[in-house]
């Protein structure tokens, strides 16, 4: 189901953009890429299961890098940082988002650049994450 909604927000972001709904489109191209790390963590929980309380506590973070990390993804992100420099240009600019982005005007450029670098199908960072999802 997260899945579904990372690859919905990213969607979304792109209908806002064609649509120069600049603020919105950065605001959920950021979500898109929080919603997909936190289905790759999702992967991790047993059913039957009570999971770890601190485990649960890191997964209610905003921050990227913390969350691959929740989600054991550590080694391939350095992986993938280490062998696609657009990959890593994507992430530098994807790192940028926050979720208080939403009180932000965002202006044409940096939604662009964003919604690209999420969304590339050759080297964005959603098509990272599908690969771990």
């Amino acid at each position: 189901m997260l899945q579904k909604v990372a690859e919905s927000k990213l969607e979304d972001a792109a209908i806002l953009l064609a649509n120069n709904r600049y603020s919105g489109a950065y605001y959920l191209a950021g979500y898109a890429v929080e919603i997909g790390l936190k289905s790759c963590i999702a992967r991790r929980m047993l059913a039957d299961t009570i999971p770890d309380k601190a485990l649960i506590l890191a997964t209610y973070s905003h921050v990227y890098k913390a969350l691959v990390g929740v989600a054991g993804l550590g080694k391939q992100l350095q992986d993938e940082l280490d062998a696609n420099p657009l990959f890593t240009q994507y992430w530098g600019i994807a790192g940028e988002w926050r979720p208080e982005a939403r009180y932000d005007v965002v202006e044409a450029a940096p939604a662009q650049y964003l919604l690209q670098a999420v969304g590339d199908p050759k080297d964005g960072i959603l098509r990272w994450i599908k690969q771990h999802w």
